[in-house]
């Protein structure tokens, strides 16, 4: 259920946002992932600024301000370039955590793939995978991602 004042919306409807979503993506994956700069994940999520077609950013609205976001991308996970389509960058900001937004956003970018033709998406995280699981997604393998463990799910989208 959407939480009460949250639009999700298309980060190209909102670009002036993009240097925000860029912050918080540096400041919460940056060290784990290796990010160069808050510079570098503007231009990342300027890539994302698509409607009906892949990649593409949601950002969650309260009253117009950013309060969270979730990407489709393309191959993200380099060690496993024969998974085309994956959901990422999910994230919501600490004032807005634990009131379902969360998973709004995870369902909305579901509803976005399928609208895509995407049968399968795939997601890898270090942390969650059991917001992921309860939301349907199942563990395809266990790796190590910059040298840390992460677990790769998938989950079959119905038409």
């Amino acid at each position: 259920m959407m939480p009460a004042g949250i639009t999700i919306e298309y980060l190209a409807d909102h670009p002036q946002h993009v240097p925000v979503v860029a912050t918080w993506v540096y400041r919460h994956w940056g060290r784990m992932y290796r990010m160069k700069s808050v510079a570098e994940q503007v231009e990342r999520l300027s890539e994302r600024l698509n409607k009906g077609k892949l990649p593409l950013a949601l950002v969650a609205l309260a009253g117009g301000e950013p309060v969270g976001t979730a990407s489709l991308k393309i191959r993200e996970m380099t060690t496993h370039p024969r998974l085309e389509h994956w959901l990422g960058t999910v994230y919501v900001v600490e004032a807005w955590r634990g009131r379902g937004l969360g998973t709004a956003l995870v369902e909305r970018a579901e509803t976005e793939a399928r609208q895509l033709g995407i049968g399968t998406l795939c997601l890898h995280t270090p942390d969650k995978e059991h917001f992921y699981a309860s939301h349907g997604w199942t563990v395809i393998e266990r790796p190590v991602y910059y040298g840390m463990p992460v677990v790769v799910m998938k989950k079959i989208l119905a038409a």
